[in-house]
């Protein structure tokens, strides 16, 4: 791997990412509450922790809005409450951090720095009614504040969505109601519910981010058990195009060589995109649901323009965001990508992105026959 790939994949990851989100929210929180009040420190201190959660663990349910929302109100309301009634500080600040835990497991809105807030207040009373009132407004302007960045920097910077939904990520890409394969068979909600029930405990994790985890493992160990890569299944002799190839040229090597893909290359067959027959089929979807008399009129409409107003050439049709993998990709790695994500054609480079080889569905399904046939054979042979 090359020096700038190292340094691109170094500041992509997580711990970075995580670092620069929350660089941006705390400056985005900071500015805008200076501006509210250039005299005075609006940003109070627990929601620091709220933002290296937020950005730390974005899928986490400790950082969803309802957990950090609820939190909140409820340690105001309880930190209130005992700075008022209990008037021993220590007493007071353990009573309301013991009701703002059962509180919050109750209300399902877990959020450590929330309840510290509870704490804060009490350290900071005896308060007055007009106090109390500016505080909570305090309270409410950071809380929508910090999800206000939170979702600017990570929808918009970050890429990655916020607020979490664990049934958009779980969808299937078919637009149906079937979960998608790699889930049809594996762990269950019951599964779930039954095995926390039995070791009586919180789970700092989304339901489906376990379900993930469990697949991952389960992939990591049918690779290692299975220890097939890319380079033993893989197309070697690849069929490409350029980007300035003709879609006429194209289309006839597709059905020429009865595949459904073309990884495209420049000069020194780097990859640069793929055009398959989903990408031809896309350029009617305008047009196929007409009517006869419509289409023809759409026809004879695109037959009097110029040439130039119509796709011609391979990139201009093209798909260039290219999911890839290299010669020593485990096997197990691929199946999510093409039975979840229904990719059913991966391009196999090398440490200069040079196209080497190709995976389809095929490959894969012949593969992993094989290799259970054998497994099977095996068995019988020994028993």
């Amino acid at each position: 791997m090359s020096v700038f790939h190292r340094l691109y994949a170094l500041l992509t990851s997580e711990r970075w990412r995580a670092s620069f989100g929350v660089l941006l929210g705390m400056g985005l929180c900071a500015v805008f509450l200076h501006s509210l009040n250039p005299e005075g420190h609006w940003m109070l201190v627990p929601f620091a922790g709220t933002l290296v959660i937020l950005y730390v663990q974005p899928h986490s349910p400790l950082a969803q809005p309802w957990p950090v929302i609820g939190s909140y109100l409820v340690a105001c309301g309880v930190g209130f409450v005992c700075s008022v009634w209990i008037s021993w500080p220590v007493l007071s600040a353990a009573v309301a951090l013991a009701v703002c835990v059962a509180l919050m497991v109750r209300l399902q809105c877990i959020h450590p720095p929330g309840a510290a807030m509870s704490l804060l207040i009490i350290m900071d009373g005896p308060h007055t009614a007009d106090g109390l009132m500016r505080l909570a407004a305090q309270v409410l302007l950071n809380v929508g504040i910090v999800l206000l960045s939170t979702m600017l920097v990570s929808n918009g910077v970050l890429r990655r969505k916020y607020p979490f939904s664990a049934q958009a990520q779980a969808a299937g890409t078919h637009l149906t109601h079937d979960a998608p394969p790699t889930r049809r068979t594996g762990l269950e909600h019951a599964d779930l519910e039954s095995a926390i029930r039995t070791l009586d405990t919180f789970v700092d994790i989304q339901e489906e981010e376990l379900i993930e985890l469990f697949n991952l493992a389960v992939g990591h160990a049918f690779g290692r058990h299975v220890e097939l890569r890319c380079a033993d299944i893989m197309s070697r002799d690849v069929v490409t195009v350029r980007s300035d190839t003709a879609l006429e040229f194209a289309w006839n090597q597709l059905r020429l060589h009865k595949i459904h893909a073309l990884p495209v290359v420049d000069e020194a067959r780097h990859l640069v995109g793929i055009v398959s027959v989903a990408d031809f089929l896309r350029q009617m979807d305008d047009t196929t649901a007409a009517r006869i008399a419509v289409r023809l009129q759409g026809l004879l409409k695109r037959a009097a323009t110029a040439v130039s107003g119509k796709a011609t050439v391979v990139a201009d049709i093209m798909t260039q965001q290219v999911a890839s993998a290299t010669p020593d990709t485990p096997v197990a790695a691929l199946v999510a990508l093409m039975s979840d994500q229904g990719i059913p054609h991966i391009p196999v480079l090398d440490a200069q992105r040079t196209v080497v080889g190709m995976v389809t569905q095929s490959d894969m399904l012949a593969a992993l026959y094989q290799r259970l046939a054998l497994t099977e054979a095996g068995a019988r042979a020994n028993a």
